[in-house]
């Protein structure tokens, strides 16, 4: 992972009022053109693959976000911007249509690219060029769509952490089947290996299609699937989950009615506790998990050629060097949530079909795909864009 230093830009403006304090002055603004390079064999088609791109930048300093489509040129024009760290990433997704045109198949892809911690600046009124690849990425079938890490505010009870959950749903037009998926957690220091260091990994049960997921449909998995409200008043109840973690061997409690994740590994603790503070969270697909063994420190080794999501989150998302997740999987950084707020992220709507599904935000990049939650909505999936 790349590793920059930051600079502070300070910009003093001195002027003698006591009406109010003054905004950054005019004369600091300056404008921007992103370039899209499509980088892939779409690019030989006869429709023009950069244009109808959503680009979107993200300020590293306070947050704000700022998309625009890029013309029929590949191009997207930001004008009076102020310097600053920023992220970016564009987004294009193929129709079946165009799919069909350069690849004769009936496949999903999309065109992606993005850039994190990039400094923008330029003089005062003048104009930046930054040129932006694109490569192809497919969506992924099931994704994370909300994550619940942060824990319960304290009411009574401080330091609730029991009523964490993962909710993923389906974000594609075709039945998909959880039997025999693994979740797991990563540790950091492995962004650039070729294996998930798992600290964590659990397995769905079923034997094939014993556990189908509608198209548009969610499902929950509860650290513990109980109503939790009944210890904490600032909690939810999640005793209608779909399955649990269920640490048998540490005395952990259980909800006879949800069915059990599979414990595949477990390294430490009474619970599958995912960090409070940051963590990175993969849903897999493979055949012996096995396979590769472990590393020195009982760590299991998963191989990144199953993953089918991985988010990455942290609760100070400029850190972004210190990812556990490599930029393949995750490029960026959601969370920004403190510990014990009571406070989840979830995915934001890309867009809605005409019979009313909803697609999820799915560009591999947790900084744009993920936004606060309003509040914890454990298999309730947004459907306003």
């Amino acid at each position: 992972m790349k590793s920059y230093q930051y600079c502070l830009l300070i910009c003093t403006v001195f002027l003698f009022s006591c009406v109010e304090t003054p905004d950054m002055p005019s004369s600091a603004h300056f404008n921007l053109r992103i370039h899209l390079q499509d980088t892939t064999v779409f690019n030989t088609g006869d429709f023009v693959s950069t244009s109808g791109a959503v680009v979107t930048l993200l300020s590293q300093t306070d947050g704000k976000r700022l998309a625009i489509t890029s013309d029929d040129e590949g191009n997207a024009y930001f004008n009076s911007i102020l310097p600053d760290y920023y992220s970016i990433s564009a987004n294009r997704p193929l129709s079946v249509e165009e799919i069909w045109e350069v690849l004769n198949k009936n496949e999903m892809w999309a065109l992606g690219g993005d850039s994190s911690n990039v400094v923008l600046f330029a003089d005062p009124g003048d104009t930046m060029t930054l040129v932006l690849p694109l490569s192809r990425s497919r969506a992924g079938n099931l994704v994370f769509s909300e994550i619940y890490y942060s824990g319960s505010r304290p009411d009574p009870i401080p330091n609730y952490f029991h009523d964490q959950f993962l909710e993923i749903y389906n974000n594609s037009e075709t039945v998909q089947y959880l039997d025999s998926l693994i979740i797991c957690d990563a540790e950091y220091g492995f962004a650039d290996d070729e294996f998930i260091h798992a600290i964590h990994a659990y397995m769905f049960p079923g034997t094939g299609k014993d556990y189908p997921l509608m198209p548009g449909e969610a499902i929950i998995v509860a650290q513990d699937a109980l109503n939790h409200t009944l210890y904490n008043k600032s909690s939810i109840d999640l005793s209608d989950a779909d399955f649990e973690f269920y640490v048998k061997d540490k005395g952990d409690v259980n909800n006879p009615d949800v069915p059990d994740m599979i414990q595949i590994h477990h390294k430490y603790g009474i619970d599958f506790l995912y960090s409070v503070f940051n963590d990175a969270l993969l849903l897999l697909k493979i055949d012996d998990p096995y396979k590769f063994g472990y590393d020195n420190f009982e760590r299991l080794l998963l191989p990144l050629s199953g993953v089918i999501d991985g988010v990455d989150y942290r609760e100070n998302v400029s850190l972004l060097d210190k990812k556990r997740l490599s930029p393949s999987i995750d490029s960026g950084l959601t969370g920004g949530v403190p510990s014990y707020s009571g406070t989840s992220v979830g995915r934001v709507v890309d867009k809605i079909t005409d019979d009313g599904r909803v697609i999820l935000k799915d560009t591999n990049n947790s900084s744009f795909d993920f936004s606060h939650c309003k509040s914890r909505t454990p298999g309730e999936v947004p459907n306003d864009i």
